[in-house]
């Protein structure tokens, strides 16, 4: 369950093409992980507050380009690592690891990112390309890095993720007009960059580079409206497939036995959508979403990793 809060405030700058746009934000999601637990105190519920400033410049209506930097603190307040809890081993042995952290997984993020929209051919346009550049780093500030003893050094994880994505749409008219389509097509690629190993004890296992990975996603998308502007009917479908692999983390069998091979997840997603107008400003939405994971990891007494789910969603927009 997510909520969130957001505050922007666009303003036009005079005799130019150019709007900015500052923002705050907040947001908290909730996470259930046992039929037990209580809304609000599960082990990795999140609160993040941003702050964010956009500038975009509308060349040629409705295409444009525009930057954007984002600040933000992703805490997880009910997480705290065991090893900060216990300063002994199952033996009673002291641990002697005063570094390890006690809130691992929160962190301090900073984002940059372009985006630009252009119309092909630029006078008559029949397609539109879309294409954008994220780069996020991640401070971890209370997670030490693990070495190849399984012990804690006195420097911080860091991670570095580089994002491309590309899309081009067409859009054209079908049914003498009556109704307009858009058939798209998207791709993206992911890469990120982390100094954190890990260290598995259950079988003195040290993993170099575990958590530095790329991922590539691609997929078609359909879109339909028909009926007067005012008060359209729409209709939307999208499949995307995506690869993640990672460049340390190695494979285990049936049996938690490590491999020479690492690990690859491949995703399927399906979705459809349909809106209807049933006041003025008011439209009712729909979606269904199915997803399909599978994975050469074998081992799933801890997680799994291959698995299929699916939501749908329902809701009503107003548009003023």
């Amino acid at each position: 369950m997510s909520h969130r809060f957001s505050f922007g405030y666009l303003r036009p700058l005079e005799g130019t093409t150019w709007k900015v746009k500052p923002s705050v934000s907040y947001r908290w999601d909730y996470l259930k992980e046992t039929r037990d637990e209580t809304w609000g105190k599960g082990l990795f519920d999140t609160q993040t507050v941003g702050l964010g400033f956009e500038a975009e410049n509308t060349y040629k209506e409705p295409f444009s380009y525009r930057m954007g930097y984002d600040f933000f603190y992703t805490r997880f307040p009910n997480f705290q690592s065991l090893e900060s809890k216990s300063g002994i081993d199952a033996t009673g042995t002291p641990l002697g690891r005063e570094t390890a952290g006690v809130r691992t997984l929160d962190t301090l993020n900073q984002q940059l990112s372009f985006t630009v929209t252009r119309p092909v051919p630029y006078d008559k346009p029949v397609v539109a390309l879309t294409a954008g550049y994220r780069l996020l780093w991640q401070k971890f500030h209370d997670q030490p890095l693990v070495n190849l003893a399984g012990q804690f050094v006195n420097e911080n994880r860091q991670d570095f993720t580089n994002s491309f994505n590309a899309s081009v749409m067409h859009p054209r008219e079908a049914f003498g007009g009556k109704a307009r389509l858009g058939l798209g097509f998207n791709t993206g690629f992911n890469y990120t960059g982390s100094n954190q190993n890990t260290y598995d004890a259950g079988q003195t296992k040290f993993i170099a580079d575990a958590y530095s990975n790329w991922s590539l996603t691609m997929g078609p998308s359909l879109s339909a409206a028909w009926g007067p502007k005012e008060s359209q009917q729409t209709a939307s479908a999208g499949l995307t497939w995506t690869r993640q692999s990672y460049f340390g983390r190695l494979v285990q069998d049936a049996n938690g036995l490590y491999q020479n091979d690492t690990q690859n997840h491949d995703r399927y997603q399906f979705s459809v959508g349909y809106g209807l107008p049933i006041a003025q400003n008011f439209r009712m939405l729909a979606q269904a979403n199915f997803l399909w994971v599978d994975s050469n990891m074998r081992y799933e007494k801890t997680y799994k990793y291959a698995y299929n789910t699916s939501n749908y969603l329902l809701g009503f927009s107003y548009d003023y």
